[in-house]
Order: C-alpha cells, then sequence, then structure tokens
C-alpha cells in the first residue's frame, strides 16, 4: 500500500467520536488563544488514538488550516482592528524562513538539546503568564514594522515560531502570542490583539507544513474530511469565546497549554534518549 493510499485510510468507527471531540477541542482553543494547536492535537492524536507522530504532525496541521481560516474570518468580520497586518505580515516571512532553518537544524543539530531549551523557554514565559515573574517589557510601547527594533524583534519572533513549527510540530502561535506579550507593553496589555494577529500569521505558515506532510503521506484525509464540521463550529466558537473571557482568564489558560507543550517536549525528548541509550547497549 502506497504513503497516500495509507493517508486516506478510513478512520475506524470506534475512533470517529473520540477523533471529532479531539479536533473540536482543538478548534476551540486555537482560535480562543490564537494557535496552532499542534500543542493539544498532536499529543492526544498520539496517546489516546496511537497515531504515528508524523502522521498527527501532518492531520494536525491540515485541520489547523481549516480552523484558522474559519476562525481569521470570523476575527475580520466581528473584530478586524484586533488584527495588525504589518506584524502579521513581517511574522509570516520570519516563520517561513523558519520553517527552512529548523529542517536543516533538524539535520545537523541534536534534536533533544533543542527541545529541552524550548521546553525552559516555555515554562519561563508560562510562569509570567501566570503573573508569578513580572518582567518589564522588551519594547515599551507597540511594535512598528519600520523602526529597527521593532523589524527585528519580529524577524527573530517569526523564525523561532518557524523553527519550533518544523522541528515540534507545534504551531507557530505558540511561540508568537508570548512573544508579543513579552516583547511589546501594548500587546502586555491587549492580549486579544495579540492572539488575533498571531492567527494572521498562522495560516499561511501550518498551509505550507499542511501541503509539504501530505506530499509526504502524512495526512490522514479520511479523518480531516470526518472532523471538518465540528472543526468549522468550534473554530467560530473559539473566536466568540475569546471576546467573553476575562482577560486574566485566556492567560492562565495560555500558560497551561505552554506547560502541557513544555511537558511534551521534556518527556518525548527522554524518551528518545533513553531508546537510543537501549539501541546502543544492544549493539
Amino acid at each position: 500500500m502506497t504513503a497516500n493510499a495509507t493517508a486516506t485510510a478510513a478512520t475506524p468507527r470506534n475512533n470517529l467520536l473520540l477523533a471529532n471531540v479531539i479536533v473540536g477541542l482543538n478548534a476551540v482553543a486555537s482560535n480562543m488563544l490564537g494557535i496552532g494547536g499542534g500543542a493539544i492535537m498532536v499529543p492526544l492524536l498520539i496517546f489516546l488514538m496511537k497515531v504515528p507522530i508524523k502522521r498527527a504532525v501532518g492531520t494536525s496541521l491540515a485541520v489547523i488550516v481549516l480552523v484558522i481560516a474559519v476562525g481569521l474570518g470570523a476575527q475580520i468580520i466581528l473584530h478586524p482592528d484586533d488584527i495588525h497586518w504589518p506584524i502579521a505580515g513581517m511574522l509570516v516571512l520570519g516563520s517561513l524562513a523558519g520553517s527552512f532553518l529548523g529542517k536543516w537544524m533538524n539535520k545537523v543539530m541534536p534534536e533533544n538539546v533543542l527541545r529541552y531549551a524550548f521546553a525552559a523557554v516555555l515554562v519561563i514565559v508560562a510562569v509570567r503568564m501566570f503573573g508569578l515573574l513580572n518582567t518589564a517589557p522588551l519594547l515599551a510601547g507597540d511594535l512598528e514594522p519600520m523602526q529597527w527594533r521593532s523589524i527585528l524583534f519580529l524577524a527573530v519572533t517569526g523564525v523561532l515560531a518557524g523553527v519550533a513549527s518544523a522541528l515540534f510540530g507545534l504551531g507557530g502561535g505558540i511561540v508568537v502570542v508570548p512573544a508579543l506579550a513579552l516583547g511589546s507593553g501594548y500587546f502586555a496589555d491587549n492580549i486579544l490583539d495579540a492572539r488575533a494577529t498571531s492567527m494572521a500569521m498562522v495560516l499561511p505558515t501550518s498551509l505550507l507544513g499542511a501541503v509539504l506532510h501530505n506530499r509526504a503521506g502524512n495526512v490522514d484525509r479520511a479523518m480531516v474530511l470526518k472532523t471538518t464540521p465540528l472543526a468549522l463550529v468550534g473554530a467560530v466558537a473559539g473566536v466568540l469565546l475569546a471576546y467573553v473571557a476575562p482577560t486574566a482568564a485566556l492567560k492562565t489558560l495560555f500558560g497551561a497549554l505552554m506547560l502541557i507543550a513544555a511537558g511534551r517536549l521534556f518527556f518525548t525528548g527522554g524518551k528518545r534518549d533513553r531508546n537510543t541509550l537501549s539501541n546502543s547497549a544492544k549493539k
């Protein structure tokens, strides 16, 4: 059976309900928090449905494209002023470059070193989101795309988002939202603007990743098609909930999600370390 044929194989009926629950939760969280959703969907597909990691990442990206596209459309209709398009555009350029950089880094650098370092950064930012660590923003006010400090900050943030997506299967939003809040006083006080701007960045980045994974046969198209209706409902619900939930609640949820993502990176890396040592011992 070819890779594409395997990718289009039907999802077992006994797993369809679970798949819809996972995708629905992912859709709500993605558009409520402005993230890609890979930190939620990928580990759930792996641990609950026993989906191989490459298939889980590819399928997650395909679902995210649909979810973010609908959510971004709803955002434009309901609250268009919260999207900072010039900033999103610069983040996209950086993230696309970061995707190729991440692909290269994956070949020449120890993956677990990168995983542990990124997990540590996520924990630090999560602690700040919880209000347990107060630090001054790197930039005093709003980000100005024509100022060199802002250009440098957005370029680095975009590249890191692309690298994280390529190396770890995490949506770029899990890097962009806390980075904007950590780097700019304006976005620290306006978390809804940070999540809306992140959504505009996540869409093209996820689309590129989904296309590449689909070519490699890593997308379960049957699962994507069968879970699309609930995903679209969850996408709109996520945007609406973002403007109902208190800002403090959004920050707490995002902090919790980052801790989950950090745990996933850390323990997955540790498992690979143990497997490597075991294989070396056998040799």
